[in-house]
């Protein structure tokens, strides 16, 4: 998809985009991949990140929104880690809809998105402590 397609299309107002994302993303992928699906939906994810490399943290908070994804924002930096929470109606929304949603494509796409940005190694993990947010973990090398 050419980057100026995405801009488009993530400006389209249409109330249908979540529940299509949810369908094809818990639903369908997961019937097809079965065992697989969080794996191929990380890498899925990294390769997201690749083509649309946002070069910012601004930039990856942009590009969660306007893919429907949540609110993202970083919450801690440390040595080796950072800490970014994802919030908003969105997760509450697959948090509702399904009993559990899995969020392995925003993570591949943070962790693809950090290691652009850092030239460092990196990989992300996540947690979801309640039904209203996310927790990734980003390590970096």
């Amino acid at each position: 998809m050419k980057k100026d397609a995405y801009k488009k299309l993530s400006e389209f107002q249409n109330n249908q985009t979540a529940f299509s994302l949810a369908l094809l993303r818990d639903g369908i992928l997961n019937d097809i991949l079965k065992d697989d699906a969080d794996d191929i939906l990380y890498y899925a994810g990294k390769e997201v990140a690749r083509q649309f490399y946002t070069k910012t943290l601004n930039g990856i908070q942009e590009f969660f929104s306007a893919a429907g994804w949540g609110d993202i924002e970083i919450s801690s930096q440390k040595a080796g880690k950072e800490t970014w929470l994802l919030l908003g109606d969105a997760i509450k929304l697959r948090n509702a809809a399904t009993d559990k949603p899995s969020f392995f494509l925003e993570a591949g796409f943070l962790a693809q998105e950090i290691q652009q940005q850092t030239h460092r190694s990196t990989e992300c993990s996540y947690q979801s402590d309640d039904k209203s947010r996310v927790i990734f973990s980003v390590f970096i090398d």
